[in-house]
């Protein structure tokens, strides 16, 4: 799968940990995808996230499986191995994960790589580097859902960075129905998200609303 700045609009993020019960985790993921979600990242991270290596790569799987029913690429959180053997449309890497030259050098351009810039330093440094399709920025607002996502950095270093940047960005943290206009008017490609997608009810129709304001 070719890499599309459109596949960043509404990108769902989350692991088992991110649900109440881990038995309605793909449920979940299923029913985001079905009512227009245009990426997933299986981030399987933290506390009560799954650690076995056979159960990881049964759950990347399934939920690769979901992932191409709704013909939406499945990026893997900090783990190239898993996403080179199931065959991920894309991996994505963070500041503290497997450094980016590295991953470039391994995935040989053979899947989409995302990158995750926080500041003008480090989205300087990404643009000095060829194989790199997006670049994860944040944490915008104050979130509960990343243990060390950091300060907020708000929408006007948001709109810095996104200028700066020779690569789309797709902005993530603390992002909700209210501010996500605001979001999406600094120049970004997409909005990511965990809780907001994780704890969504009444899901198609809070899906049009994203879809509205996504298409501006």
């Amino acid at each position: 799968m070719k890499f599309n700045s459109d596949m960043l609009k509404i990108y769902f993020v989350a692991g088992t940990q991110d649900v109440a019960n881990k038995a309605d985790f793909l449920p979940k993921v299923e029913e985001i995808l079905q009512a227009g979600a245009t990426a997933f990242q299986l981030r399987e991270k933290g506390y009560n996230s799954i650690d076995n290596p056979a159960e990881l790569t049964e759950l990347a799987e399934k939920c690769h499986q979901l992932t191409q029913k709704y013909h939406v690429p499945l990026f893997i959180d900090d783990d190239v191995d898993l996403a080179l053997a199931i065959h991920a449309e894309g991996i994505h890497v963070g500041q503290k994960d497997e450094k980016i030259e590295s991953v470039l050098k391994r995935v040989q351009g053979s899947m989409i790589v995302g990158y995750s810039c926080n500041t003008e330093a480090q989205v300087k440094q990404a643009n000095q580097l060829d194989g790199i399709d997006y670049l994860g920025t944040g944490t915008v607002f104050e979130t509960t859902s990343k243990a060390d996502a950091g300060a907020a950095l708000g929408v006007a270093k948001l709109q810095e960075l996104v200028e700066l940047s020779r690569y789309p960005i797709v902005a993530i943290g603390g992002i909700t129905l209210d501010n996500l206009p605001q979001t999406m008017a600094t120049g970004v490609k997409g909005f990511a998200a965990i809780s907001m997608f994780t704890q969504m009810t009444a899901v198609p129709t809070q899906m049009q609303k994203i879809k509205a304001i996504v298409k501006g």
